[in-house]
């Protein structure tokens, strides 16, 4: 019983963490321009930019993809299940439901880790732009 707790407890742990993180922007490199115009006309520019690649760059559906990882989690998680049933002359039918429910656990979280990112394109997109008004961008993070 307090192991089956410990479980919940950190899927639960987890879950939150990935609930908190916020959309990604992008990381402004020091160039000149971006020291002449300062962060606060820098960040009013990246939002500029995003709100034209919303407009004009197509996403993919990211509740589908999360649906995806929980099933691919819960397959391999499954089978993993059952080979330990098998090797330790278990319950085959309750190791691969306990494989299946834990890896497909972890696939939706996994899953839902990566909500907050943009697309490749979508970054590239953006990225331009703000190459266009003269920055330089050195990566993605969560603001």
């Amino acid at each position: 019983m307090k192991t089956r707790m410990l479980v919940v407890f950190v899927l639960l742990f987890f879950a939150s963490g990935c609930a908190s993180m916020g959309p990604k922007s992008p990381d402004f490199f020091p160039n000149e321009h971006f020291s002449r115009m300062g962060s606060a006309r820098a960040d009013a520019d990246a939002r500029e930019c995003m709100g034209l690649a919303d407009q004009y760059v197509k996403e993919p559906n990211k509740y589908a993809d999360v649906a995806k990882q929980g099933a691919i989690g819960g397959a391999v998680g499954a089978g993993t299940g059952a080979l330990g049933g098998v090797i330790t002359k278990g319950a085959v039918g309750r190791t691969t439901a306990a494989g299946a429910a834990i890896g497909g656990t972890i696939g939706v979280l996994k899953g839902l880790s990566e909500m907050n990112e943009h697309s490749p394109s979508y970054q590239r997109f953006v990225e331009y732009c703000l190459q266009k008004k003269g920055y330089e961008i050195i990566g993605w993070s969560a603001k």
